[in-house]
């Protein structure tokens, strides 16, 4: 078979991209970091010794399933990944996860591209850590598929230095110590955009900012995002308890590129807690002397599983996303799928499928005002913000992941990734 799809992660778009190369008859492998496995004795050992130290490793060996290719299409490179979840539970500021991170990824792409062999098509990697398999690749003869899930990282960073600039009291040691890094990360993702044969990105927002920092985006390909199934129509819309206050959802990192700052500031400048509920599930990236003391009506409630996540969708009256640089927003089509409107910004992916005041409200980046405005509309106006809620559905039934799969591997075919292709 012709083509390895290689990631550190088996979140949902990774699984669909190598279930798009299963059903093409394209798929040579997948390979990974950490699997779920629970045959293996291995998987047994690490679960046997978390229960000896009081942690559920098998919780954790579960948000890793593999469940859109056979796991006999599967490779696992597991040792750096738990590296660095053993790091992250020892973390306080980020700075040694961020260190064994890097490391890992560079190991994980060492060990794709020994793998590699004469045969093979196509190879198709991820942002940072895939420029060894792809020089390797590029001496066997093999093209290259390159995807940015992410906005280009110089413009990343730009707009994330202008807010720390603004905002002193954001900044933190981990902000200090990436930018020491960031060059040769730059370094590194430029060489891997310049081996690419194609480029695929999940937007116009994330392809403009190659074009803005003057990289030639003639290779770029877009291949939206797709949104799981929706609901049925009659459990979506009815859905939410009527009593008690309106309740905004915030799903994923509760963080400073989300622009969770913006958030808690207008919240406590509208005083919204009095009117409003804002329950936040993700985890908390912002300083304490920023998110405390917590204004009224914010609940933290910590990182649930997707399942309970879908069902606080259908609980809620919006989802709050007011990112100031995301290349997709994934949270966004799971909110759409169980009929949630959904605020968010220009500077978000998915806005290339929100209809403002039809499935959401689209407001500017970085602007506590907008925030606030959107959030006071939408408590002025619930009768028409429930009507949002089939357009919701309807946006999440218009692109689905069946439908993602088929561009992706018309995209792959007509760069010439698949055997057969010319």
């Amino acid at each position: 078979m012709p083509v390895v799809i290689f990631h550190t992660s088996v979140a949902p778009p990774d699984q669909q991209a190598a279930r798009s190369l299963l059903e093409a008859g394209q798929l040579a492998r997948f390979e990974t970091t950490v699997v779920d496995d629970p045959a293996s004795l291995r998987q047994r050992a690490f679960t046997a010794a978390g229960r000896l130290a009081r942690r559920d490793l098998a919780r954790q060996f579960r948000r890793r399933a593999v469940t859109e290719v056979p796991l006999a299409k599967v490779r696992s490179h597991p040792w750096g990944e738990l590296l660095r979840l053993a790091a992250g539970s020892v973390d306080t500021d980020g700075r040694l996860t961020d260190f064994v991170w890097e490391r890992a990824e560079i190991g994980f792409d060492r060990a794709v591209s020994r793998g590699l062999r004469e045969g093979l098509t196509g190879v198709y990697g991820y942002e940072h850590s895939s420029l060894g398999t792809f020089q390797r690749a590029k001496q066997l003869g093999i093209r290259v598929a390159y995807e940015m899930p992410a906005p280009e990282s110089r413009h990343s960073k730009r707009i994330i230095d202008a807010e720390l600039e603004r905002f002193p009291e954001m900044k933190t040691p981990y902000h200090a110590y990436t930018a020491e890094r960031e060059h040769r990360r730059i370094a590194r993702r430029m060489a891997e955009w310049n081996a690419a044969d194609v480029v695929l990105a999940a937007s116009r927002y994330t392809r403009d900012s190659f074009a803005s920092l003057g990289l030639d985006v003639g290779k770029v390909r877009l291949v939206p995002i797709g949104a799981p199934p929706p609901l049925p129509r009659e459990q979506a819309l009815a859905g939410r308890s009527r009593g008690g206050k309106p309740t905004f959802v915030w799903a994923g990192t509760f963080g400073i590129r989300k622009g969770a700052h913006h958030l808690l500031s207008a919240w406590r400048d509208g005083q919204l807690g009095r009117s409003a509920t804002l329950k936040v599930f993700g985890s908390i990236a912002l300083p304490e002397r920023v998110l405390r003391p917590l204004p009224e009506g914010v609940e933290i409630c910590g990182s649930i599983p997707r399942p309970e996540l879908m069902g606080e969708y259908l609980k809620g009256d919006a989802l709050i996303f007011p990112t100031l640089c995301d290349g997709w927003g994934m949270v966004a089509t799971e909110a759409w799928s169980c009929g949630l409107p959904v605020i968010t910004t220009d500077a978000a992916g998915v806005a290339d499928f929100l209809s403002d005041r039809a499935n959401g409200l689209l407001i500017k980046a970085g602007d506590p005002g907008a925030i606030r405005a959107a959030i006071e509309w939408c408590l002025s106006n619930m009768p028409r913000l429930e009507q949002m809620r089939e357009p919701a559905l309807e946006t999440a039934a218009k692109w689905q992941w069946s439908d993602y799969r088929r561009l992706l591997s018309d995209t792959l075919r007509e760069a010439g990734l698949f055997a057969g292709a010319s």
